[in-house]
């Protein structure tokens, strides 16, 4: 997904000035809190998994005590277990690293997701459409918690301390996996043929309608895409970290094989070669014969992974790779707004429109989808009941403006 973080440019150069003097003093670098509070199994979220049964969405928060800021990057993390197990206290990895960039000065976060049941997969007549799903629900979970932490700054005020425009995401081996697809798989077009349309659109309907779940960089410790082309110039930088022995997620690309052959995919190696062809900043760290997340087994591992990582990180927050102000647009916006309910018959925008437009109501079902070309508003809708509701337009460049629409009597 190209960035796409909707404010005004005039706000973006105060906040260069912060980020820049918050660096100071080895923010980010060294270690700057002795100790952190982990807030423990907070709901971000609700969804129905393969087998039709409901299931929380928990998440826990990781913040570096006494620290009186509250604008503070945050980082996303996702464990490892192949989509069929692990959780957000089970990886070691992912936890250690939530503790010490948590010490360094960022808000971490250690999410579960839905996962399949193993049978499922490794019994179904078509292993990799079944694996795909398992990871299109995950890659909609995550889409939710980003954007859980963007309305606890909008509706909570700000109860965790975080920059809603600073949202790194990541995660070990599946964890890596559904971050990567997370930010890259960005248009339905690229949506693997057969996915089932019950699933819904990549946003999903995991909770937290009308946020953007739009990510500033990734974390890809051993994980891979099912197709580097998704990775086009003026996406989000990435870091990467792969063993070149890794038989359950391969570093180039090769089949991926959690236990079954399961489909091909881009490992790490591929995506870095992709990424200097087209300009988009990476770094990429290859362990030369280590197999599959060796940090979840080694001291040493796990050392230089947090080495390499938080270096990464520093750059881009430090100097302002984050927020990018050629980059930023001013929305426009829909109006009349509050609508009144009998006169919903046409609905008009500060601009002239071009691409998709989606109507979603606050429980984030779809009610409307219409392709535009270069309209000033939508006609011809029908009454519906009052409420708020959320019109999504996703333009041709892929950014997407949401707009929050309050329909009244």
């Amino acid at each position: 997904m190209k960035y796409s973080f909707l404010i005004l440019v005039s706000f973006c150069s105060l906040a260069v000035r912060a980020q820049i003097a918050e660096c100071d003093n080895g923010m980010y670098q060294t270690e700057q809190f002795s100790s952190f509070t982990v807030q423990s199994d907070i709901q971000y979220g609700q969804a129905v998994n393969s087998e039709g049964l409901s299931v929380d969405l928990l998440m826990d928060i990781y913040l570096p005590d006494g620290d009186a800021r509250t604008q503070r990057p945050v980082l996303v993390l996702a464990h490892g277990g192949s989509f069929i197990g692990g959780s957000k206290t089970a990886d070691n990895s992912i936890v250690e690293l939530c503790g010490r960039f948590a010490k360094l000065g960022y808000v971490t976060v250690s999410m579960n997701y839905r996962l399949e049941n193993p049978l499922t997969i490794f019994l179904s007549p078509n292993i990799e459409l079944t694996f795909v799903e398992a990871v299109y629900r995950a890659v909609q979970d995550q889409k939710a918690a980003v954007r859980f932490l963007r309305r606890s700054v909008a509706e909570q005020g700000n109860p965790y301390g975080i920059d809603p425009d600073r949202v790194v995401v990541g995660g070990n081996s599946a964890g890596a996996i559904l971050s990567l697809h997370n930010a890259y798989l960005d248009k339905v077009s690229e949506v693997p043929t057969g996915v089932n349309p019950a699933l819904g659109d990549l946003e999903g309907t995991s909770g937290n309608p009308g946020y953007s779940s739009g990510v500033q960089a990734v974390i890809n410790i051993c994980g891979a895409l099912a197709d580097s082309s998704w990775l086009e110039a003026g996406d989000q930088p990435f870091v990467s970290m792969h063993g070149d022995q890794d038989g359950t997620v391969p570093h180039n690309t090769a089949i991926a094989n959690p236990g079954i052959p399961v489909m091909e995919v881009d490992g790490s190696l591929t995506l870095h070669q992709r990424a200097q062809n087209i300009g988009v900043r990476n770094d990429f760290y290859l362990w030369k014969g280590a197999g599959h997340s060796p940090q979840n087994s080694s001291a040493v591992y796990m050392d230089s992974t947090f080495w390499y990582v938080r270096d990464f990180l520093f750059d881009l927050v430090c100097n302002d790779q984050l927020n990018l102000s050629e980059n930023f647009e001013a929305n426009s916006s829909v109006f009349p707004n509050p609508f009144p309910q009998h006169a919903m018959s046409s609905l008009h925008f500060t601009s002239a429109w071009t691409g998709e437009v989606r109507l979603v109501n606050d429980a984030g079902y779809e009610l409307i989808r219409r392709d535009i070309t270069n309209q000033e508003g939508l006609s011809d809708l029908p009454e519906l009941p009052t409420g708020t509701y959320f019109i999504l337009w996703t333009k041709a460049s892929g950014k997407t403006e949401i707009h929050k629409l309050l329909i009244q009597k």
